[in-house]
């Protein structure tokens, strides 16, 4: 993906710890935060339903973060990383973002967001299930 976007997606394994529970995935995710030299967000992190999360994502592939209207990976290259970065994780899964609207398919000009990163503009997506955490941490600078 590096050829296209920068930043990246982590999965963790995870089986030390309940992760159907909201506390344990807030600890995990402040945990790899703070492993990865992020901000840690805690309560911060904005809790979603899968298809909007996993709509965020793919436009946070597709789109620049910065210039919402640049698009940075084709379509077809952007649907293909989407689904391979999925391909663990459904309905079922818990998912979060440090972003409070959808930019790219949201009637509102702009978007919030708490910082995860130094950068100007950084976008997360997680998504969780009882195995395994996924992580993904996009930067763009204005």
């Amino acid at each position: 993906m590096s050829e296209y976007i920068w930043g990246n997606a982590y999965l963790y394994s995870i089986s030390d710890i309940d992760l159907s529970i909201e506390k344990n995935q807030i600890s995990k995710l402040d945990e790899i935060c703070k492993i990865e030299g992020w901000n840690e967000l805690g309560e911060k992190w904005n809790s979603i339903e899968f298809l909007k999360c996993s709509e965020l994502l793919l436009d946070s592939i597709e789109f620049d973060i910065a210039y919402s209207s640049s698009r940075i990976t084709p379509t077809e290259i952007a649907k293909k990383f989407h689904a391979e970065l999925l391909n663990k994780f459904n309905n079922d899964s818990f998912c979060y973002s440090n972003w409070f609207n959808n930019q790219w398919r949201s009637n509102k000009n702009g978007s919030s967001w708490n910082p995860l990163t130094e950068n100007t503009f950084d976008i997360s997506t997680v998504f969780i299930n009882k195995e395994n955490i996924l992580i993904t941490c996009f930067r763009s600078e204005d």
